[in-house]
C-alpha cells in the first residue's frame, strides 16, 4: 500500500515513554515502516507528559492526524489524569488512539470503573480507535464507549534468526518473558513447579514495572517456600533477547487476563511454542495461526502440561518453517486504512 495521503496535512506518530516499555516499542516498531511515508514525523516525549509537554513537542508540527499508543499509566499517575491529559489534547488535534491494557475485571472492584471511564473518555475524545483484538474490542464496549473501533493486532517481532540449541536438548528452566506484575501469572508456575523435577526453577525474563519493584523479594520468597528457586534477569536489551528464548528454557505465558500479548508474540516470533492458559484472546490467536500455541486449560492444567514438555522439549518449539504473523509492515498498512480514512 501506497503512503498516507497527506493533502498538506502531516501525519504525526506520537511515541509516548522509554523505549523498552511495550506499548512505546510498538509505537517505534511501526514508526519504522510509516518514516517512509511522505508527511510522516515522529514526535517522542517522556511517559506523562502532560497537556503542555504534549503541546510543546508538539510545536512546530504541521496540523494532521496525531497517532498515539496510549495506556493510562503513560500518560498520567491515574487513570482520571491520563484521561483528562489526553480528551483536553483531542479538543486540539485530530486524534487517532491506539488503546492497549483495556480495563477488565482483573483490574478490581476500585480500579475497573475508574480505568473503564478513563477509557471511555478517550475513546470518545479520539477520532477513530484502535485496538489490537477483537477481546479489546469486547472490552471496550464494555467501558461504555459507543465509538467505531478498528482491530490492528501486535504484529510478530521476527526473533527466530539466533542460533537455536537441539530442539530435543533438555530444559534448564521455566521462563516466564516480560515486565512482573500483580496478575502475571509467575505465583501459578511457582505452584506447579512440583509436576518438574526437584532443582528446575523459574527465571523471570524482565524487570518489575514501576511501583511493583517489590515483586522481586515476594517471588524469590514464595520459591525457598516451595524448595525452588526465582530468577529476575531485569531489563534484556533487544540485541539480547532472541538467543535468550530460543534457549532451552521452557517458555510460558501464563496470564489469565490477557486482551493482547506482546510477550506471546516475542516467544513465537522466536520460534518457539509458549504454555498458555486458555481464554477469548488466546482463542482468537488460535484461529489466526493454529498450533502456535500450547493451550492449557486453568492452574490445574499447568502442572500437566509443564511435566509433558519438559519430557518432549521439542514440543516447545513451532513447526520448522511456520511462520506467525502479522508482522510489523502488515500491521501499519491496516493502519494506513485507518488513518487516511481521518477527515480534515
Amino acid at each position: 500500500m501506497s503512503g498516507v495521503p497527506t493533502t498538506g496535512r502531516s501525519l504525526v506518530q506520537l511515541a509516548v515513554g522509554p523505549a523498552e516499555h511495550g506499548v512505546t516499542a510498538a509505537a517505534l516498531a511501526q514508526w519504522e515502516v510509516l518514516r517512509h511515508d511522505p508527511g510522516t514525523v515522529l514526535v517522542r516525549t517522556p511517559a506523562q507528559p502532560g497537556v503542555d509537554g504534549l503541546a510543546t513537542a508538539l510545536r512546530g508540527v504541521p496540523a494532521g492526524v496525531v497517532h498515539a499508543h496510549v495506556t493510562d499509566r503513560l500518560f498520567g499517575r491515574s487513570p482520571e489524569e491520563a484521561a483528562d491529559v489526553l480528551v483536553e489534547f483531542a479538543a486540539g488535534r485530530d486524534l487517532v488512539v491506539s488503546l492497549h491494557d483495556l480495563p477488565q475485571t482483573s483490574d478490581g472492584a476500585r480500579n475497573l470503573p475508574r480505568r473503564s471511564l478513563a477509557y471511555r473518555r478517550v475513546a470518545e475524545a479520539a477520532r477513530h480507535v484502535v485496538v489490537a483484538s477483537r477481546h479489546e474490542e469486547r472490552l471496550l464496549r464494555a467501558c461504555g464507549a459507543d465509538v467505531p473501533c478498528t482491530v490492528v493486532p501486535l504484529p510478530v517481532p521476527d526473533l527466530a534468526h539466533a542460533p537455536a540449541e537441539d530442539r530435543a536438548a533438555p530444559l534448564r528452566t521455566v521462563a516466564v518473558l516480560g515486565y512482573l506484575y500483580p496478575g502475571k501469572g509467575h505465583e501459578q508456575v511457582l505452584a506447579a513447579l512440583d509436576a518438574l523435577p526437584p532443582g528446575v526453577g523459574l527465571t523471570a525474563v524482565g524487570r518489575p514495572s514501576e511501583g511493583h519493584e517489590d515483586l522481586v523479594a515476594a517471588l524469590q520468597a514464595r520459591a525457598r517456600a516451595v524448595g525452588r528457586t526465582c530468577e529476575v534477569t531485569g531489563y534484556v536489551p533487544d540485541a539480547d533477547l532472541p538467543a535468550v528464548l530460543r534457549s532451552p528454557v521452557l517458555p510460558v505465558a501464563p496470564h489469565e487476563h490477557l486482551s493482547a500479548s506482546g510477550s506471546i508474540n516475542a516467544w513465537t516470533g522466536a520460534g518457539r511454542r509458549p504454555l498458555v492458559p486458555r481464554s477469548d484472546y488466546v482463542t482468537e490467536l488460535e484461529d489466526r495461526t493454529p498450533g502456535a500455541l500450547w493451550v492449557y486449560d486453568g492452574p490445574d492444567g499447568l502442572g500437566a502440561a509443564l511435566a509433558r514438555a519438559w519430557a518432549q522439549p521439542d514440543l516447545t518449539w513451532a513447526t520448522p518453517g511456520t511462520v506467525p504473523g502479522p508482522t510489523v509492515a502488515d500491521t501499519v498498512d491496516l493502519l494506513r486504512g485507518v488513518l487516511s480514512g481521518v477527515p480534515a
